[in-house]
Formats: C-alpha cells, sequence, structure tokens
C-alpha cells in the first residue's frame, strides 16, 4: 500500500484535498520498529513528527524513581510528536514500540515548507485533531486529579462508549494498562479484583463486562461506589 493510501486513514489529515495529500504523502517515509524498540527519548533533538501506520506506540515519562507513566498510546491513523517540531527543538518525552509498528516520518524543514506553499494544510490538521486534544485533556485531569480505581472505572466506561456495548475486549497486557493509568501491575490486579468482588464488573480472560454501569460512574466521578 503507498504511503498516499496509508495517510487517508488518519484522522489528522481527514479535511486535506486529494491536491494537499499527495504533497504531504511525497516528504514522508516509512520506518518499522521491533516490538520494544525506542523510537526516541526525552530530549533527543526533535528532526520531525510522525503518524502510526500499524501495530502501536507509547509516549511516556520516567519519574526521578525509575517509574514510568504513559501519556498516551498511540493507534494507527495517529499523529504524535508534532508539537516538538514547532517549540522547544526537543521531544517532551520518550516513545517506545509496544508491537512491532510501521510509522510515516514527517521531517521538520520539508513539513514547514510544506506550510509555507500550503497554509490552509495547518488549519485543516489543527481541526482534525480536536478529538485527540480533547481525550488528552480528559487522560491529564485523570492522572493528577483521580486516585488509580477512579481511572481504571472511567478507562473501562471509555472502552465501553467506544465499543458501545457493556462487554469489550481489552487489547492491551495487564502491563500495558497500567503504565497508561500512571500506575504498577500490583495497584492495577486489586483495583480490577475490587471492581470483581463488588460485582461491578464480570472479567472472563481479556473481555470485560460492566455489570453495574451506574456505581462505574460514580467511581469514575471520584466518589465511593
Amino acid at each position: 500500500m503507498s504511503i498516499l493510501s496509508l495517510l487517508r486513514n488518519s484522522a489528522a489529515f481527514s479535511e486535506l484535498d486529494d491536491t494537499e495529500m499527495s504533497e504531504l504523502a511525497e516528504v514522508a517515509s516509512l520506518r518499522s520498529i521491533r516490538k520494544g524498540g525506542l523510537l526516541f527519548l526525552e530530549d533527543d533533538h526533535a528532526t520531525g513528527f510522525f503518524v502510526l501506520v500499524s501495530g502501536a506506540v507509547r509516549i511516556y515519562k520516567s519519574a526521578p524513581d525509575g517509574r514510568e507513566y504513559t501519556l498516551h498510546r498511540i493507534r494507527p491513523g495517529q499523529m504524535f510528536a508534532e508539537a516538538a517540531i514547532f517549540k522547544g527543538g526537543k521531544y517532551p518525552a520518550s516513545c517506545i514500540a509496544v508491537d512491532d509498528s510501521e510509522v510515516a516520518f514527517f521531517p521538520k524543514e520539508a513539513f514547514l515548507s510544506l506550510l509555507k506553499k500550503y497554509p490552509q494544510i495547518a488549519l485543516k490538521i489543527m481541526s482534525g485533531l480536536s478529538a485527540w486534544l480533547r481525550e488528552f485533556t480528559i487522560k491529564l485531569e485523570a492522572l493528577s486529579l483521580k486516585d488509580v480505581p477512579s481511572r481504571l472505572a472511567q478507562y473501562l466506561l471509555q472502552q465501553a462508549e467506544k465499543h458501545n456495548h457493556g462487554r469489550f475486549e481489552l487489547h492491551s497486557s495487564k502491563t500495558e494498562l497500567a503504565y497508561e493509568l500512571g500506575t504498577v501491575i500490583e495497584t492495577l490486579s486489586r483495583s480490577l479484583r475490587k471492581l470483581k468482588d463488588s460485582s461491578i464488573i464480570r472479567e472472563d480472560g481479556k473481555f470485560i463486562e460492566i455489570i453495574d454501569e451506574d456505581r462505574l460512574k460514580i467511581l469514575a466521578s471520584g466518589e465511593k461506589a
């Protein structure tokens, strides 16, 4: 599949017309990264940004005690690391491949030259990123203001809404989910067990079924269910 075809699947570029999309594809190149491979580290010089084509990568920051906090798990079609090329010149966080993945890389200088030629592309990309920014803001709020059980409850409700069903499959491993919620796997396991023991959810392998949505919503708000 061509880079052009792959980019058409990106929400960030959904509003670009055929000419703009073709020009964008001209400056991009594909890169493969194996599971566990680092795409960039925090404070590395930002040479460009990326769109995930396939697989999954995780954006994270490391605390002084060595604990990692996941800022975002990137899925195919999503753009990431774009802010660094406009301000600061360094990547503000690290990126690791969760699965074998492929990314489209956009060099900084070539992309900025393209924006000078087609300034409307920037506005269209901003529009396409609005939903992602809303999700990211909610996540940051949860990480800073809510405890682990509340973050977990909110995550489960979001997954149910995404799948439009109270029963859904968790595609992340428990370790990856713990990273995403800013905790460790032991704390996550205790929180899941408490939800099961309280008959709020049912767990069947990788599948979660929400039994008591009202109590889960109360817990997600930060109150005791």
